[in-house]
């Protein structure tokens, strides 16, 4: 039943089950031992046949990013901007080396921040920089809204980027870049990461990405390497007919941490995904996509994520645990959690435990979990996870984006 290898190197596995015949993709992340005293919760501040696949990265380059380093105080403004003089000369970003897996969520509420217009901002072989207050609407053009090429210790804060076919944020060949409390809407990807070193994305809003494929997520890492890599306490909705083509949501793709440094996706708020057969099996996170190492995903929240809820790949030493996933039956559910290893290349010590999980297909069966045998073996903590969780849609509140205003 199994049908590996569907496009540019994306894997896929397949599971029957009432009457439905699924071809799935899985990955996985890891930093290391969760907190305990984290599993009560995270305060953001607010009381037929189907086929599926990945969204895959849309741009190779050839160089790697170098290791991470800590921000230092700027000097001078840095030039290169397209757009207005957004990128004075400040403290760059902390870019420290994460040594524990979890980290105090910051309130998303609206903060009334005033930001200043602008015109994209491209910037190349900057350091030491912030990008603050910036409101870009590109006009539904085709331009990305921050790019940065070869850059290293850049801190973007309090931005707003709209209105594109493009990314809102790119990252190519860069090192020790943050971006945190952004708004980013209506373009075909939140934040692209590619080849580059400590990327943190943390406390940020993303409302509806619209792809297409092999585009349309909220998040990608595309080999993002090296300590201190963060996904963590961001805000994400797809809004079914309002976003065009979403894919996955949080996608980590051939990325790898360091023992005890693991990438790090944790605390996010994931509402909406793929409703369309438009391109294969969208899932709400992805870890070890066609491979990777040490990342864990934890303590997420999702609701009608997409086809899958959450999913493993591939990879080395990764853990998925303490997420809580539900969905009711959308025009393209399928599973909650699944495990199968289709990156070509060994994959060992996954884990996958005390998740909670109420995943309804469109049929209307439920079906939280699946791992392909065929690929793999059982990931460790399997028996673990709390099936038929007695959830539903009010694990997340109402209103998740405040940042909108």
């Amino acid at each position: 039943m199994i049908q590996p290898g569907l496009a540019k190197g994306c894997a896929a596995f397949a599971l029957l089950s009432c009457a439905f015949l699924f071809v799935l993709f899985v990955t996985s992340c890891k930093k290391d031992e969760p907190n305990p005293q984290q599993s009560a919760g995270i305060n953001f501040g607010e009381s037929n046949s189907l086929i599926f696949k990945h969204s895959h990265p849309r741009t190779r380059q050839s160089s790697s990013g170098t290791s991470g380093t800590t921000g230092v105080t700027g000097t001078t403004g840095a030039t290169g901007t397209t757009g207005t003089t957004s990128t004075t000369g400040a403290t760059g970003s902390t870019g420290t080396t994460g040594t524990t897996g979890t980290t105090t969520s910051t309130s998303s509420t609206s903060t009334n921040l005033v930001y200043k217009a602008s015109a994209p901002i491209s910037l190349s072989n900057q350091s030491n920089i912030t990008i603050s207050g910036d409101s870009i609407n590109l006009g539904n053009g085709g331009t990305v809204g921050i790019k940065l090429t070869n850059c290293t210790n850049v801190h973007i804060t309090k931005c707003k980027v709209m209105n594109s076919t493009n990314d809102g944020i790119q990252l190519n060949s860069c090192t020790n870049v943050t971006i945190d409390t952004c708004f980013i809407t209506n373009v075909r990807a939140g934040v692209n990461a590619m080849y580059s070193t400590t990327v943190k994305v943390n406390n940020n809003q993303f409302l509806n990405m619209n792809g297409p494929f092999p585009s349309g997520n909220f998040v990608q890492f595309n080999n993002v390497n090296g300590s201190g890599c963060q996904i963590e306490y961001n805000h994400c909705e797809d809004v079914v007919g309002v976003a065009q083509h979403p894919q996955d949501g949080l996608s980590v793709y051939q990325s790898n941490g360091l023992p005890g440094d693991s990438i790090m996706v944790v605390g996010n708020y994931i509402r909406g995904g793929q409703v369309l057969h438009d391109s294969g099996g969208a899932a709400g996170i992805v870890l070890g996509d066609v491979g990777g190492s040490y990342q864990v995903a934890r303590y997420n929240i999702l609701v009608n994520p997409g086809s899958v809820g959450a999913q493993i790949q591939g990879g080395t030493h990764i853990k998925m645990d303490h997420n809580t996933i539900y969905s009711s039956p959308t025009t393209y559910s399928v599973v909650g959690i699944a495990y199968g290893n289709y990156s070509g290349a060994a994959s060992s010590d996954v884990t996958m435990s005390y998740n909670s999980i109420r995943f309804y297909q469109t049929s209307g069966a439920e079906l939280d979990e699946w791992w392909d045998p065929s690929t793999a073996t059982q990931p460790q903590g399997w028996t673990t996870n709390i099936l038929q969780a007695n959830i539903s849609a009010s694990i997340l509140p109402t209103v998740i984006i405040t940042l909108n205003l």
